[in-house]
């Protein structure tokens, strides 16, 4: 009770009890018993508006410096309109006069009773801005970027949101329309999906969509949008996260199965094209021959008459279009091998001559380099290195690719793809330098890490020189680069060199001797039709379509001085006819020879590495055949 008068205060007191209240009070009338009594809680206070030492105005300043929610009654005998303003805006709740104090008991209860809901109401503001304080430090926290609008403008964007949009700072997104953040072909779909602002509370997925990030750039994201009270006023609260790089990987991943299914396809390319290849390579061969024994026969008889002239000229236009024919077919040959090797899954460890892998892997990268750059090749006498060809092969093709990759189009003569082989003691070096543009300084560190790239999607997996590194490191080598932006760069892929396995004599070629009978066993008839074609004046060649047929033959007692058997076949393998073979007729078993048109697998190296059997890959080499007759026909008699 802020009151000079004794007995107006006990005059107060006794009408509130009389109202039935039993009031603890105390009574003061000066500023500082004011501020002693304030540290003390009350419920309500009781204001005199003239005193002596302390007028209602100044206690009002008073309680209203300490913060205080307690309601404030102004107790008077003669208030004024304007006194009465000027107390209740300076924060009185009422005013009862002094001659009117039945009056006091109700409105004491109604500002008890307004005093209750209004702390009230203070908790509820105090917890609602500690909440949304809480939820702003949260939004920060959250890795994903964060966006909150109302109606269409942006009111809020979290760090993460900010940086993933390409902006410094919230102004660079806040009052935006929440559309323009969308790509222009997205805004119908963005405002189809959108929730209703009084719909369900329960978070929408708007999939996956197309964002403009502030410098122009689009960049995908998946976006989750909910309905929320935000600052006291419902929004929309939106989720975003950033999926361009698991687009990407995603993409990487696609191209690479594609690139799996190609190598799949090119090996089972190679492997076909050597069936027509072996029958149209022994038919040159034999077409040749008769065309040259054709001009023996017109020189020995001699004839000097025109037409005889004549058909000697056309004969060796013939003789010259053949040869012609024939070097496409090598080229052919050696293209098949090369896909072979490169897509063979062959981890055994062999000495491998460098040389021969790097022009395989030039052959097949022509495709690629041919109108980038001129290949140069510098290659030294090197020795062999222990690995596997088929992962050299890779590494190497990966490499010209890329070097020829560097280099742009349509400077074919102005531009050179160099590759070196030397030998520099104990480690053999491969470089593969070109005139590219060369490798930009921040690039190099990372240009082994998997699926980093510089080329666009669909042109890299930005996983070729992590794999290359690695295989070249499981050989107990190593990768190096050198670049300088403008003028190209440099690869070195080191390998320890291995001392040279001693060389195989290949039988010594001499004349064909007596003829004899040969069993040629292949499921592909043209080769068979060509191999008896080729040595039928010399020999008897017995030709059949399975390896069923052929030791039939065998059993029924057929003798045969050479055979030849396909090792693909559907029936019966050669290398199960072989073992047949071996197990049944053992000393016949030494007159095989193998053909395959796969390439050398592990089951027939070790046939030819333990001397059991010899292999020969398709297309058949004619010069190889005939040595290798003359050595099992000349054997006979032992």
């Amino acid at each position: 009770m802020i009151e000079d008068s004794e007995d107006d205060a006990a005059l107060l007191l006794r009408e509130l009890r009389r109202a039935g209240y039993d009031p603890v009070a105390e009574r003061v009338d000066t500023v500082a018993d004011l501020e002693r009594a304030l540290d003390e809680p009350w419920d309500i206070i009781l204001c005199d508006y003239r005193m002596p030492m302390l007028d209602a105005l100044k206690a009002l300043s008073v309680v209203r410096s300490r913060s205080i929610d307690t309601p404030c009654i102004i107790v008077s005998g003669t208030v004024g309109e304007e006194h009465a303003v000027a107390a209740l805006r300076s924060g009185a709740q009422d005013f009862v006069l002094k001659d009117k104090l039945t009056r006091l008991a109700p409105a004491i209860e109604r500002e008890l009773r307004d005093s209750e809901t209004r702390i009230k109401h203070a908790r509820a503001e105090s917890t609602l801005k500690a909440t949304e304080a809480s939820f702003r430090s949260a939004f920060e926290l959250i890795p994903d970027g964060v966006l909150v609008w109302r109606g269409d403008t942006v009111a809020h964007a979290n760090g993460a949101a900010v940086s993933m949009l390409g902006g410094t700072g919230q102004d660079d997104l806040v009052g935006k329309s929440i559309f323009e953040l969308f790509a222009s072909s997205e805004g119908g779909l963005v405002r189809e999906r959108m929730p209703t602002m009084g719909g369900a509370a329960a978070p929408v997925s708007l999939g996956e969509l197309a964002m403009v990030r502030v410098d122009g750039k689009a960049i995908h994201v998946e976006t989750t949008v909910v309905p929320v009270l935000f600052d006291g006023e419902t929004s929309m609260l939106g989720v975003i996260r950033d999926v361009s790089a698991r687009r990407e990987l995603v993409a990487r991943a696609m191209q690479m199965d594609r690139m799996l299914a190609v190598g799949t396809l090119a090996a089972g390319v190679g492997h076909e094209i050597n069936n027509p290849l072996a029958y149209v390579m022994a038919n040159l061969t034999f077409a040749n021959e008769q065309i040259c024994r054709a001009q023996g026969d017109l020189e020995g008889i001699g004839e000097t008459s025109p037409a005889a002239r004549a058909v000697a000229a056309q004969l060796a236009e013939v003789v010259t279009i053949l040869a012609d024919v024939d070097e496409g077919a090598h080229r052919i040959r050696d293209i098949a091998r090369d896909l072979n090797t490169f897509a063979r899954n062959d981890e055994e460890l062999r000495p491998v001559d460098l040389r021969a892998v790097a022009d395989a892997a030039l052959r097949m990268a022509t495709p690629e380099v041919r109108h980038r750059a001129r290949v140069t090749k510098e290659y030294d006498n090197v020795p062999p290195v222990l690995a596997s060809a088929s992962r050299v092969s890779q590494v190497l093709l990966n490499l010209v690719v890329n070097a020829a990759h560097a280099i742009a189009k349509g400077a074919h003569d102005a531009n050179e793809i160099h590759v070196r082989i030397a030998y520099e003691a104990p480690l053999v070096v491969v470089e593969v330098r070109d005139t590219g543009h060369g490798i930009a300084p921040e690039h190099l560190e990372r240009l082994f890490t998997p699926f980093f790239t510089t080329k666009p999607v669909g042109e890299g997996t930005g996983l070729g020189l992590s794999i290359s590194r690695r295989i070249v490191r499981s050989f107990g080598g190593d990768i190096e680069v050198k670049s300088v932006q403008g003028v190209g760069t440099t690869m070195r892929v080191i390998l320890p060199a291995v001392a040279a396995a001693p060389a195989t004599e290949a039988p010594p070629p001499s004349s064909m001797g007596a003829p004899g009978r040969l069993l040629f066993i292949d499921d592909e008839r043209m080769v068979g039709v060509a191999f008896q074609r080729a040595f039928s004046r010399e020999h008897e060649v017995v030709v059949v379509q399975s390896a069923t047929e052929g030791w039939a033959r065998l059993a029924a007692g057929e003798c045969f001085d050479a055979i030849f058997c396909d090792i693909h076949m559907p029936d019966m393998t050669g290398l199960d006819f072989y073992e047949r073979l071996e197990r049944s007729f053992p000393r016949l078993a030494k007159r095989v020879v193998l053909i395959t048109g796969v390439g050398q697998e592990r089951s027939t190296r070790e046939l030819v590495e333990k001397g059991r059997a010899p292999v020969l890959a398709k297309p058949l080499d004619m010069g190889k055949v005939r040595s290798l007759l003359a050595h099992l026909l000349g054997s006979r008699a032992a």
